[in-house]
């Protein structure tokens, strides 16, 4: 997979990924890794948009997968994070939160969403 990025996108995806400056950082991942010309009005602006496109990228999000995937942050690594949370009996708040992410994670509960309109005819 990581053939098909360029160094700039590799590097952008390992900052974004497992960089402690960085981590899950889109701007700051891509003002580092493409050192846009900032005398150019509004370059930071322009930043942001472009670290947007780039976390749309299908490759460039399977590559934050893997570098995620293999530093540990993965679903088993969540799963039992949430377990923690679950089964502590300190922080009800969180424990409740965990509760409600593990049910929507499970698909146990299902939210709806009331419409209402209103119709008007005219003549």
């Amino acid at each position: 997979m990581t053939n098909k990025l360029n160094p700039k996108q590799k590097l952008f995806c390992k900052l974004y990924a497992t960089s402690n400056e960085f981590f899950g950082n889109g701007v700051k991942s891509y003002i580092k890794a493409y050192n846009p010309n900032r005398s150019k009005p509004n370059w930071y602006k322009t930043a942001k948009t472009d670290a947007s496109r780039l976390l749309t990228n299908a490759n460039l999000c399977s590559y934050i997968g893997e570098l995620l995937d293999s530093s540990g942050l993965n679903d088993a690594f969540v799963d039992k994070q949430i377990l923690f949370l679950i089964t502590q009996y300190s922080d009800y708040n969180s424990k409740i939160k965990a509760i409600q992410e593990y049910n929507k994670i499970k698909r146990r509960i299902t939210e709806t969403v009331e419409l209402k309109s209103k119709v008007i005819l005219l003549d």
